[in-house]
């Protein structure tokens, strides 16, 4: 168990994903997947709440993520960050519906705002994990690449952020109003 008690909670072809660890300031949620893949028809819902500014989810079992389904955020604005080390694949089917920002990324920790990392594998100190994530650390040994062959679209004003060793786009990036950052 790696104690930010992260609920799925399956109903039919949605996962909705709740529970996870607040932050000492309650802004940020972390949850831990072991996995993360979609298929077609699928969705991943991220619950929220109007109080919480970013949701941050490790995926560290080893394996890339393969969404082929939707991506979405409910109950609240939140920025959605999705970290996953061994790398992740939108496919031709991948969609979002994230409310605010969103990034995902082969980072094997995410930096807040305090001096503090939010590491992909490993423990973390779940309080103090305050303040706005602004830095990304990548393992020397190398990360995985992020692969889009789907249709990304944000709402009006929001940021689209791809970030890894490799980035290929082979599909649809769209951020009206806001900025989209491919990283490599």
């Amino acid at each position: 168990m790696d104690g930010t008690g992260t609920l799925v909670n399956t109903q039919g072809n949605q996962f909705n994903i709740q529970g996870g660890q607040l932050s000492g300031n309650g802004r940020n949620l972390f949850h831990s997947l072991e996995q993360l893949g979609l298929s077609q028809g699928q969705i991943a819902n991220f619950m929220s709440t109007p109080q919480i500014q970013n949701i941050l989810t490790r995926v560290n079992g080893g394996n890339a993520s393969i969404i082929n389904g939707l991506i979405q955020v409910s109950g609240g604005n939140s920025n959605l960050f999705i970290m996953n080390p061994a790398g992740i694949v939108f496919g031709p089917n991948a969609q979002l519906n994230v409310p605010a920002d969103f990034i995902a990324t082969t980072a094997t920790a995410i930096g807040l705002g305090n001096g503090q990392w939010f590491n992909a594998v490993g423990d973390n100190n779940w309080s103090q994990l305050v303040g706005t994530p602004h830095e990304f650390r990548f393992d020397l040994n190398g990360s995985g690449s992020i692969v889009n062959f789907g249709d990304l679209k944000l709402s009006e004003g929001s940021n689209l952020t791809l970030m890894g060793a490799n980035v290929i786009n082979l599909g649809t990036l769209e951020a009206p109003g806001g900025t989209i950052n491919i990283l490599a």
